[in-house]
């Protein structure tokens, strides 16, 4: 006889979650039930019928039993789901580990270590010579060399040049008032000249000394002396 084949634990997993699913709806069956018995036993306590309330509170603790077990029961399946769960996706990851593992293996051996060193020496001979040419294509064009001797000499005679303009710019003295002041010191001069002789001239006669002392005065007091 041909085997079955075997279920996939993903689907056991949604068979367990539908048994859980179920045994919630029983629990809360269960839980009116005993709401209800409770509220019977309560009412027929009213009624005085003893016996009747006591009925139902038997009910409500066979309920409460049963309740119990059903919490028991759902507490085992979820702890199996979730330990199916954690199974079912540690199997998928190792799978894929394992699939990354046999790709790398077949990745490595279409690769020769050899190829890649030659590879890798290949692409350090282009690069420099990318560089060389880089540094080829940078050199100045022309053998043309500069004295900066006469480099310097002619920036020195450039600023003599911008001096010498920056001089003819001042504003010059009009010519009269250069005329006015050559004509104060000349006069001056001849003031000064004329004290002197004045003062190196024999005494006058004793009857007339003031006279010559006031012109004195005033020749000094007109030189501003």
């Amino acid at each position: 006889a041909k085997k079955a084949p075997k279920p996939k634990i993903s689907e056991r997993i949604n068979e367990l979650k539908e048994a859980q699913e179920m045994l919630d709806k029983q629990e809360k069956h269960l839980e009116k039930k005993m709401k209800d018995a409770q509220r019977e036993a309560l009412k027929k306590s009213r009624a005085k019928n003893k016996r009747g309330a006591i009925f139902e509170l038997k009910r409500k603790k066979m309920f409460e039993k049963r309740l119990n077990q059903l919490y028991g029961q759902r507490e085992n399946v979820e702890r199996l789901i979730n330990a199916m769960e954690v199974v079912a996706f540690n199997k998928e990851t190792i799978e894929t580990m394992k699939k990354g593992k046999e790709a790398l293996t077949q990745t490595i051996k279409e690769v020769d270590v050899d190829d890649v060193n030659e590879l890798m020496d290949d692409i350090n001979e282009q690069v420099s010579m990318a560089d060389e040419i880089g540094e080829a294509m940078g050199q100045t064009l022309g053998n043309e060399e500069y004295d900066e001797d006469e480099l310097e000499k002619e920036l020195e005679d450039l600023q003599n040049e911008e001096m010498e303009a920056e001089m003819l710019k001042a504003p010059d003295v009009p010519l009269e008032q250069k005329e006015v002041k050559e004509e104060k010191e000349i006069n001056k001069e001849e003031d000064a000249e004329i004290l002197n002789e004045l003062k190196s001239a024999p005494a006058a006669p004793t009857k007339k000394p003031k006279i010559a002392d006031k012109e004195l005065d005033a020749v000094t007091a007109s030189l501003g002396i």
